[in-house]
């Protein structure tokens, strides 16, 4: 048998593209020999040279030589001047032929190789293309693009990854017919959760409910365990210095509520800025002003009872022309002589300030006076519903105090000691959370009526005045409030 050809002495470009496979292998090797040896500033123009060949390395249709060109590929990436410039195509190849390939050394060598681009810049584009595989045809194919996204975001979090969209996406997993699939979506899903907590559940809530029921169960298992921090820093993180992403404001000491950490975890985890905005009106029977309108109570009833399951579902809201018509409605009904359809139009109104935020704030004037008027309810059931839509208005109205103000004073000194009470601990809980101290004349005002409050009849009254005041005193201190409640 005459000896095989020596094709060593071709140029590397020529063997990186030759017919024969073996050809292939051997100048990938040596390409990934030749990067880690260029210097990116001086040689820059070398490493310009080889992109062309990138994306056809990871598409090698030789299985050993395929391996051979994603570590090549991996060389590039981490030595290369401008390592991104074909990102896109790279992982477009990897999805589509590494992840789910034969070898195991292609599979591991792939998902480094994603991590390795992830790291080099950041996550968020590197995952956008790895979703693409959600849609593969073949079950293993969508199995391995899941778990790569699980991965990358074990390693480095949430922070620099475009969670809407990879929220948005966990749907075709989970309604894949492939059992591996769903268990795979269910894993990440666990991960996510691990850095996003209760953010991530409304995001979830169109899956089965038996299916969401499992993911609780799991979710329950893992807020127990310490908050997640991020394994390996982006380069840009390595340069400055800058510490990882971690989860919790103080982990690691193990005195604190892991998942209340969890929960309240870095900016951007609202749920509302994850979801996209629905329009309600467009959720609204024909004959929802008629019915809502009813002499009948039931009708009343159903008409605002599905508005409220579709509020539910709807986490961010959209103002539109009809929006403002829903919200007047909804105000009238907050004195019905159905004490079950009033509670359902409060509960309505309370989602949809929280759904709008401050395109609701105008509807505020026009419907608080109704709620202070309805907290003479003693059914606690109303009770819960007034607090939470008045809490939910102040945040619409952007924590800031004019927008009550005079509602409270008018409830302050309403006949009904309910009411009185229901004022002060309203007032209470809005100036716990104001981003600015009151000025000194708003401070007299309060202070004023909460003084009055605590020679109340009622003990009801005074118990809620002096809370009342000992949030107030914390928020100005002591020496500003005592000159006004002294003697």
């Amino acid at each position: 048998m005459a000896d095989e050809e020596d094709f060593s002495a071709l140029p590397l470009e020529q063997r990186l593209g030759h017919k024969v496979w073996k050809v292939r292998m051997n100048a990938y090797n040596d390409l990934a020999k030749e990067l880690k040896q260029l210097d990116p500033e001086r040689e820059a123009g070398q490493f310009s040279n080889y992109e062309g060949y990138l994306s056809k390395m990871v598409l090698d249709t030789n299985m050993a030589a395929q391996e051979a060109g994603i570590l090549a590929v991996a060389a590039f990436v981490e030595n290369a001047p401008n390592p991104t410039r074909r990102r896109e195509e790279i992982v477009a190849g990897i999805v589509g032929k590494c992840l789910s390939a034969t070898k195991a050394g292609t599979r591991t060598s792939s998902k480094e190789l994603l991590l390795l681009l992830s790291e080099v810049d950041t996550p968020g584009p590197v995952v956008t293309g790895v979703i693409e595989g959600f849609d593969a045809k073949q079950p293993k194919a969508v199995a391995a693009a899941v778990t790569a996204v699980k991965e990358i975001v074990h390693a480095f979090g949430i922070k620099f990854i475009g969670l809407k969209p990879l929220l948005k996406s966990l749907a075709k997993p989970f309604a894949h017919k492939d059992n591996a699939v769903r268990t795979e979506a269910q894993h990440l899903t666990v991960e996510l959760y691990r850095w996003m907590g209760p953010a991530i559940m409304p995001s979830l809530q169109d899956l089965p409910p038996v299916l969401l029921k499992e993911l609780e169960t799991q979710f329950s298992g893992v807020a127990k365990d310490p908050p997640p921090k991020q394994e390996r820093l982006l380069r840009s993180q390595q340069e400055a210095d800058e510490p990882a992403e971690s989860a919790p404001t103080d982990a690691g000491n193990g005195d604190g509520d892991d998942a209340d950490e969890r929960a309240d975890a870095g900016p951007g985890m609202d749920p509302w800025d994850l979801a996209d905005a629905v329009d309600i009106t467009k959720k609204l029977p024909d004959e929802y002003y008629e019915l809502i309108g009813s002499k009948k109570w039931k009708e009343r009833k159903e008409v605002i009872e599905a508005l409220f399951e579709a509020l539910k579902k709807s986490i961010r809201l959209q103002m539109n022309p009809g929006t403002g018509d829903v919200i007047q409605e909804l105000g009238k009904k907050i004195a019905d002589t159905n004490i079950i359809v009033a509670t359902l139009a409060i509960q309505c109104l309370e989602k949809l300030a929280s759904g709008l935020r401050q395109p609701f704030a105008p509807y505020v004037q026009s419907t608080l006076p109704a709620l202070v008027e309805k907290s003479k309810e003693r059914k606690q059931t109303v009770v819960d519903a007034i607090r939470a839509t008045t809490d939910a208005y102040f945040a619409a109205a952007g924590c800031d105090m004019t927008a009550i103000g005079d509602h409270y004073f008018t409830g302050a000194t309403h006949k009904n000691p309910q009411v009185r009470a229901e004022s002060h601990h309203f007032l209470r809980r809005c100036l716990a959370v104001i981003p600015t101290r009151p000025g000194k004349g708003d401070i007299k005002r309060y202070a004023d009526q909460l003084k009055a409050g605590l020679e109340d009849g009622d003990a009801g009254v005074r118990e809620a005045s002096a809370e009342c005041l000992g949030t107030l005193s914390k928020l100005v201190t002591p020496k500003v409030l005592d000159p006004f409640i002294g003697g």
